[in-house]
């Protein structure tokens, strides 16, 4: 299965940035991740990416983080 993953073109920051939205009256995300895969481009929110990590700890695919940095994050985000 690991030749199969690493024969897939992986997602990548494009530009290798992270766009701030902080400043953004209009936006719904402080943070947009702008992924690149072969020619496309698309954004995933912050509030995604943690929503999938939450799922990802729900599932046991990942060790759980502290219930302080969750809550820490539940008060930001």
């Amino acid at each position: 299965m690991e030749k199969d993953v690493d024969k897939l073109e992986r997602a990548r920051l494009a530009r290798k940035e992270i766009i701030d939205h902080m400043d953004c009256d209009d936006c719904t995300e402080d943070y947009v991740f702008l992924l690149k895969q072969g020619g496309r481009e698309s954004g995933m929110g912050l509030t995604t990416v943690l929503s999938m990590l939450a799922f990802a700890e729900h599932e046991g695919a990942v060790p759980p983080l502290p219930p302080e940095w969750w809550l820490k994050v539940s008060r930001r985000y």
